[in-house]
């Protein structure tokens, strides 16, 4: 039921989120110069036309690939949430945190608005079939009969799709700079604060496995002996609050500060310590905390080290964690309908 809940909400979050960025986003007001029908200042539509094409038609276009998606697939997307989540059984909940919240940032903040306009192109071709389905043609149909509507309905898409992709320094870029940050501004992009907080969860994480580990016993390091869930995400959860407090108050919101070095040397170290003892005694299999799911969370720490030195470390560590959760739903896409989930 939860997972048929996420695929409602969708069809109503992402017309939302389109919207949001069309009145509120970096998007130019004077558009002038925006689209590239213009000659001269002047265009066809006239100011107002320019305007309900922007601000009312584009995010309806862009959203309505991904609406549809979640109102005719919804059976599909929720049996390939429930196989994911089967995947992900023996990984820590907290585990499925961190890489949930890097994918969920990535789509909102690069994916969707990078490549929603293109995807729209395409989804004028979904909507034709799924139009014809609806008016009862559901048997093979001739290309023919899809390629030629599909053309026609992309049209508009497309027009709006190259008007953005031309006025990248007007719309794109604007995007990434508030992520990264400008060069040479004192003003840091939200990329620093929102890796900050990441990485607090990711220390805690990595500082509460190890103490889940010492309560496994010393002398019993196999996960035979089953430690309550309960415990453990309430160690993480008051160390996620205190290292935040920390990250906030004590290295003023800076990644790089001496305080957050230590935390993330502490961490690293236990987690390799861990890491290290598990694997000699051949640990971590039927529990699920020393496998390749919690492998992230300490190169996610590591990261910081590097930060200062390399600029593209963060968004690279946020991308590479979040393309991991990506490529888990796409498989689970791929074979969700071979299984049925919901009677």
């Amino acid at each position: 039921m939860i997972n048929r809940l996420v695929v409602l909400l969708q069809v109503f979050i992402f017309p939302a989120y389109f919207y949001l960025w069309a009145f509120f986003g970096p998007y130019p007001e004077d558009l002038a110069n925006f689209f590239f029908w213009r000659v001269s200042g002047t265009s066809a539509f006239g100011e107002t036309g320019d305007f309900i094409i922007l601000k009312i038609v584009a995010p309806l276009i862009f959203a309505l690939p991904f609406t549809l998606a979640s109102l005719v697939r919804a059976t599909k997307v929720a049996n390939s949430y429930e196989l994911m989540w089967r995947a992900l059984g023996k990984v820590r909940i907290d585990t499925k945190l961190f890489y949930m919240v890097n994918a969920i940032f990535c789509l909102f903040f690069f994916i969707l608005p990078f490549g929603a306009p293109i995807i729209a192109v395409f989804g004028a071709f979904f909507a034709v079939k799924l139009l014809l389905y609806a008016f009862g043609v559901k048997k093979s149909v001739p290309a023919i009969l899809i390629v030629i509507p599909g053309l026609l309905l992309a049209a508009i898409p497309l027009m709006v799709t190259i008007a953005f992709y031309a006025s990248y320094s007007e719309v794109i870029q604007p995007i990434w700079v508030i992520w990264a940050g400008e060069k040479g501004s004192a003003i840091s992009g939200i990329s620093e604060y929102f890796y900050g907080v990441v990485l607090c969860l990711a220390c805690a994480m990595a500082i509460g496995n190890f103490f889940v580990f010492l309560r496994e016993g010393a002398s019993q390091v196999s996960y035979t002996k089953q430690v309550g869930q309960r415990i453990g995400i309430f160690l993480k959860a008051i160390l996620f609050t205190g290292i935040l407090l920390l990250y906030i108050f004590v290295a003023k919101w800076d990644t790089s500060n001496l305080t957050m070095f230590i935390i993330n040397g502490i961490a690293i170290g236990l987690s390799g310590f861990e890491t290290l003892v598990r694997w000699r005694k051949k640990a971590g299999k039927e529990n699920g905390g020393g496998g390749g799911g919690t492998l992230m969370v300490p190169i996610f720490i590591s990261i910081n080290f590097i930060a200062k030195y390399w600029n593209g470390a963060i968004t690279f560590v946020v991308a590479l964690s979040a393309c991991i959760f990506f490529v888990l739903f796409v498989l689970a896409y791929r074979y969700a309908e071979d299984e049925t989930l919901f009677e």
